[in-house]
């Protein structure tokens, strides 16, 4: 039993062929790109977590830095003989208070980060 085949239907059996193999090719890159959007998406979710954190801190930092600022001016004027010396040991105590206040701020988030699940994981340790 003889078969022929012209050369335009093998060309065509042969970019057929070739398409299958194209079209399987693009089902399986798909599926990896789906797994990396699903990592991407965990790491853009945390890294949100971390930016909010962070610009929280940033402006209680920055209120901080004020009025540590303030005391110093403070200070310095009724060193120099300007102002009240009470006033002065109030706006330290005042900064003591907003530094304590920041401390007590980091250790609620902490405990809070840990119900979450977002602590870090310790190798090797026993708690």
């Amino acid at each position: 039993m003889n078969i022929t085949i012209d050369i335009k239907l093998f060309f065509v059996i042969l970019v057929l062929v070739a398409l299958i193999v194209l079209i399987i090719y693009a089902i399986l890159m798909l599926r990896k790109l789906l797994v990396t959007l699903e990592h991407t998406n965990k790491i853009l979710e945390d890294v949100e977590v971390i930016s909010e954190i962070a610009a929280s801190r940033s402006k209680d930092i920055d209120g901080i830095i004020d009025d540590a600022s303030g005391v110093m001016s403070e200070i310095s004027s009724a060193v120099a003989g300007n102002g009240n010396i009470v006033s002065a040991v109030s706006s330290a105590v005042k900064t003591a208070a907003s530094i304590r206040g920041l401390f007590a701020q980091n250790e609620e988030k902490a405990a809070a980060w840990s119900e979450r699940g977002y602590a870090r994981k310790r190798r090797g340790r026993k708690d």
